[in-house]
């Protein structure tokens, strides 16, 4: 697995980098299919002891017609519970220049 593969598509996130005696790679991805897929590799000693192999990869799947529950729950894990949830959602979709509109009733 390459080691950045996420500026060759859009719709790939690198979630975890660590290099060293067993390095790991974790990246978040949306497939052609919709589905989103969480991949992971594990390269060097650890996998080798455990396996007998030096490289270890596996994936965890959340369908398409699942993904909005993905979504909501993300949400609410990180923004559930506050006074300014909307305000600091807004913000957030600002920070990482996700477009977004807004509307309110005056």
């Amino acid at each position: 697995m390459d080691s950045d593969q996420s500026h060759q598509n859009p719709k790939k996130v690198k979630l975890f980098e660590e290099r060293g005696p067993t390095s790991r790679f974790v990246y978040a991805e949306i497939l052609d299919t919709s589905d989103l897929v969480i991949s992971a590799q594990d390269v060097g000693e650890a996998p080798l002891k455990m396996y007998g192999d030096d490289d270890y990869e596996w994936w965890v799947y959340v369908r398409a017609k699942d993904k909005d529950w993905v979504l909501l729950a993300l949400i609410e894990a990180v923004f559930g519970g506050r006074f300014h949830a909307s305000d600091e959602f807004r913000e957030w979709l600002k920070i990482v220049g996700i477009p977004y509109e807004f509307d309110c009733y005056q």
